[in-house]
């Protein structure tokens, strides 16, 4: 069970793991002053000696003797420093069970707890509107009013356990950062740990003790800087790549830092075993059917619906996993070569999170990534009803086939999406997201002379504003049909990398879906409108082209206005190749050119107020820029 404001894990690591590499640095240390003895005994040695060889060679063993001392004491503070990281871990990962147990406990007295209060019927006309943390008012309530006092008193023991849960998790970043900041001082070794954070302690450990060879993926996770997880990854032999796929597919298809194509290796086995679990829940499904059909005295005459119903939404997946194995992607090389590829480029594939992403684009044949010729990647982020067999992959297509030959889109749906208007309203899902997006977006590697654009539709502009404040890094941002900038976020000001760098906006007139519900503060639903934001720049969203020359390129299909296409479709029509506003999103990532907003024009006449869209009024003529 998902529970609301928690995500991650405090305990997360291998303390038995860590105390091995403190092993390695005690054996290192005592081999390394065994050597500096050996090393002065040879001094010993050439002491009655004298030539001028023997004069130029004494000062040489000093300095080495010297160097290997310094080496020695080195290794055993690391081995210190690790030994008491493991102890502490220890003691973490005790703590944070009991603290997940004690969250899962009180957050299921909540519900148990309203239902007390409630009854079928009132849940039925009230409860749809009531989140986890609301309690009916007691206006509204008949009943005994102390039912909604041990309500109330359930969420606010949850509240306190998952604050609980999060100071443990303040209280292991803290230690993560004192003992990477320990290691980083440590001579010989600060040059693994500077800058990298304090997620490379354990891995930064092996490679500094010569260890590379012996790293599992989870100790590569353990890195935590992309940079540094790609580094490792490439001094890696092929052999063991291809083993630390086949052991670890799971960890390796979803880490960030990863060369695209070994990526998609990983995924592909992911993709089948979770094919073969789903096949292997059918079987057992089928036979809990038949038995229950056997043990029915009416026979099968509605016994066997449930079931039947659970297998075909197994079924469902199962035919969409296959569709991605079986995919086509057509890409283009450097010297505009059409190339067709069997199978979708998924980036990320983990059922355990609902998580799925997908890479549109060439892939460089020697490093497995996006070659260094491709100028513009994009990570495209969708919104509300995404899920792992409906994300929009066709629309990463869409905008690579538009983008051109040098770009990469990757269509990125990192966990679990709201499912209906009610959940949209709860910024829950962008919290848990956010991190996700902004790691995902650090562990790819743009070419040197690329540009990386992050946009987001609808729930997804919520999430990818608030990936910016959680500290994403991009050259443009672009919210499309946004929701917001996300729940709590005022302006461009509360972005540490990205408050300097280019927005964008643009959303049809007649949005109905997330248009109502713009705001221009952060205490609105979900935070400042990307619409009215100072320093983003709003887009138009324009007209269809009909390529009919005597039309002069366009028809009354508008985006924007004149109620066509319905309200409700304008959300998503801003995605239509060959819109105003599909031309602009393509812009955007390209860097082109894009039409600027037209102003609405408002007229008085008499007790009525008129609006006339922007592309409407007489006077409308398209103001095009160029993106920064």
């Amino acid at each position: 069970m998902t529970l609301p404001g928690i995500d991650g894990d405090p305990g997360e690591g291998d303390p038995s793991g860590i105390r091995s590499f403190a092993d390695q640095f005690s054996t290192r240390a005592s081999s390394l002053t065994a050597r500096a003895v050996s090393a002065r005994a040879g001094l010993t040695a050439l002491g009655p000696l004298e030539s001028e060889a023997v004069d130029a060679l004494r000062p040489r063993i000093v300095a080495v003797a010297a160097k290997l001392d310094d080496a020695s004491a080195a290794a055993t503070e690391v081995a210190g420093i690790l030994d008491g990281y493991a102890t502490a871990l220890d003691g973490i990962r005790a703590r944070a069970a009991a603290a997940i147990a004690h969250a899962h406990d009180t957050y299921g007295r909540i519900y148990e707890r309203r239902a007390e209060a409630l009854n079928a019927a009132s849940e039925f006309v009230t409860g749809w509107a009531l989140g986890w943390d609301d309690v009916l008012p007691s206006w509204m309530y008949l009943s005994d009013h102390s039912y909604l006092v041990r309500w109330q008193g359930a969420i606010d023991d949850y509240i306190d356990a998952r604050s609980a849960f999060h100071s443990l998790q303040s209280e292991r970043d803290e230690l993560d950062r004192q003992t990477a900041a320990s290691l980083s001082g440590i001579s010989l070794f600060s040059e693994l740990t500077s800058s990298k954070g304090s997620g490379a302690t354990l891995a930064a450990a092996s490679l500094w003790a010569g260890d590379v060879a012996g790293l599992t993926a989870d100790d590569l996770a353990a890195l935590g800087d992309p940079d540094l997880i790609r580094q490792v990854w490439n001094g890696m032999e092929d052999e063991q790549r291809a083993a630390l796929i086949a052991a670890a597919p799971l960890v390796i298809g979803n880490l960030d830092g990863i060369p695209i194509r070994d990526r998609v290796a990983a995924n592909k086995i992911n993709i089948e075993n979770e094919i073969a679990r789903r096949e292997a829940e059918i079987e057992k499904i089928e036979q809990q059917r038949d038995d229950a059909v056997d043990r029915s005295y009416y026979g099968d005459q509605g016994v066997a619906a449930p079931y039947d119903g659970r297998i075909a939404e197994h079924e469902a997946f199962i035919e969409y996993y296959r569709s991605l194995l079986a995919q086509k992607v057509t890409w283009q090389d450097e010297n505009r070569v059409t190339h067709v590829d069997d199978g979708a480029r998924v980036v990320v594939f983990d059922p355990r999170i609902d998580a799925i992403a997908t890479y549109q684009g060439p892939i460089d044949p020697q490093t497995g990534d996006i070659p260094s010729w491709v100028r513009h990647v994009a990570v495209s982020v969708p919104g509300t009803g995404t899920t792992m067999t409906d994300f929009a992959d066709s629309r990463g297509r869409d905008l690579y086939a538009a983008a051109g030959p040098d770009s990469a889109i990757f269509q990125w749906a990192g966990g679990e999406f709201p499912g209906t208007i009610p959940e949209a309203t709860q910024s829950s899902y962008a919290n848990a997201l956010a991190p996700r997006l902004r790691d995902f977006a650090a562990g790819i590697s743009v070419p040197e002379n690329g540009t990386l654009t992050v946009l987001g539709h609808s729930y997804g502009g919520a999430t990818v504003g608030l990936a910016e404040r959680d500290g994403l890094k991009a050259d443009r941002i672009l919210y499309v049909s946004a929701a917001g900038m996300g729940s709590g976020v005022g302006g461009l000001d509360d972005f540490p990398n990205t408050k300097d760098v280019p927005h964008y906006s643009l959303m049809a007139r007649n949005d109905l879906v997330v248009g109502l519900i713009q705001g221009t503060g952060p205490g609105d639903m979900h935070g400042q409108s990307a619409l009215t934001a100072d320093g983003v720049t709003r887009l138009e969203t324009g007209f269809v082209t009909s390529g009919d020359a005597s039309t002069g390129g366009l028809e009354d299909y508008n985006v924007a206005g004149n109620g066509t296409p319905p309200a409700i479709d304008a959300h998503g029509t801003v995605f239509k190749v060959g819109t105003g506003a599909f031309d602009n999103i393509v812009g955007v990532i390209t860097g082109g050119e894009v039409e600027l907003f037209a102003p609405d024009q408002t007229i008085i006449a008499g007790r009525s107020v008129i609006t006339i869209d922007g592309i409407d009024r007489d006077d409308y003529s398209p103001t095009y820029a160029g993106v920064e």
